[in-house]
């Protein structure tokens, strides 16, 4: 009897042996963790310019399309800015052409007044060669002198004015600094009058609105978010000490608490370069007399590849839901 009993333990005490490993060994190569949630792309919509909202096309968890009006800004102000934009890009051309006739007038000038140099020089010659020979009078040669001087002196103040008009003028064309100051502000302009018209950047759902129409809308400030339908993943915050054999490419299970009878099929993506302790608001400081050792946590990123059967357009996912995630390493 005794035997009988002795030998009935050693084979229970060999199965739970058995088992214990079975169980350590399971556990070792494929490492669980229920501290998961789906994530994906949330965008900010924010207005560029700022003004009261003159109408809104979304509601409330709307699914829209990339580029579907989200909301529009009163624009009077705007089209009052590129009506004014537009008159001195008008104004810039009209100065440019009267500057350019100012560079002309300048110009014809300077050569009207250099063949009154040419003149002046050669009858200068001239006389300089008659008073050597005692043919004209001393006040004649240099009544020859002054006009010369004077001529010379009228080219210099011409091609002085040349230099300012053309100063004046600068560049030709579409080079023309003023002309592409008057441009760039008709540009700018027309920029700020296309964002009073908010559209949605991607494909997602409408989430976190809380705009009327008539309120006032401030520049660059959060009014809602778009939540993307495309790339979701599982962000998975697994112990440092699952992550021994955890490798990118290694396939996951991926259980939704939403949808209890769904099984996703994934794959470890990438992992985290730092526990989620060191990159919280307060990190902890380790460095005290009060140390307590505590295992970590560390976030590993699960690309979502498949449904395994499932329809995403019934039983869609959303942000923030808790999962079961479940990797599968080799050994």
């Amino acid at each position: 009897m005794r035997s009988k009993r002795f030998i009935f333990t050693t084979i229970s005490s060999f199965l739970l042996g058995l088992s214990l490993i079975f169980v350590w060994r399971h556990s070792l190569l494929h490492p669980s963790t229920e501290d998961a949630y789906v994530q994906a792309n949330i965008v900010q919509i924010t207005s560029r310019v700022t003004g009261p909202i003159q109408k809104i096309h979304v509601r409330e968890n709307e699914f829209v399309k990339a580029g579907a009006p989200l909301f529009d800004i009163e624009p009077s102000v705007f089209e009052a800015n590129v009506m004014a934009a537009k008159a001195g890009y008008e104004m810039a051309v009209q100065m440019m052409g009267a500057r350019g006739a100012s560079v002309g007038v300048a110009l014809s000038k300077l050569e009207e007044r250099e063949v009154i140099l040419v003149k002046a020089k050669r009858h200068l010659s001239r006389t300089e060669s008659l008073f050597e020979e005692g043919l004209v009078a001393n006040a004649v040669y240099e009544n020859a002198q002054a006009r010369h001087a004077e001529a010379s002196a009228a080219v210099s103040s011409a091609r002085a004015d040349l230099k300012r008009a053309e100063s004046e003028f600068g560049k030709d064309g579409n080079y023309n600094a003023r002309l592409q100051q008057a441009a760039a502000l008709l540009r700018l302009a027309k920029l700020e009058l296309s964002f009073t018209k908010i559209v949605s950047p991607s494909d997602g759902w409408v989430s976190n609105k809380n705009l009327r129409e008539g309120a006032m809308v401030i520049a660059e400030k959060p009014q809602f978010s778009i939540v993307e339908s495309e790339n979701w993943w599982v962000e998975a915050n697994f112990k440092e000490t699952d992550l021994t054999h955890i490798k990118v490419g290694n396939s996951a299970t991926i259980k939704i608490d939403m949808y209890p009878d769904v099984t996703l099929l994934g794959e470890v993506e990438s992992l985290g370069a730092g526990s989620g302790a060191v990159f919280s608001l307060l990190p902890p400081e380790n460095a005290t007399g009060n140390w307590v050792k505590i295992t970590q946590r560390f976030p590993v990123r699960i690309k979502i590849v498949d449904w395994l059967g499932t329809n995403s357009k019934d039983k869609p996912l959303r942000v923030g839901s808790s999962a079961t995630v479940t990797v599968v390493v080799k050994p």
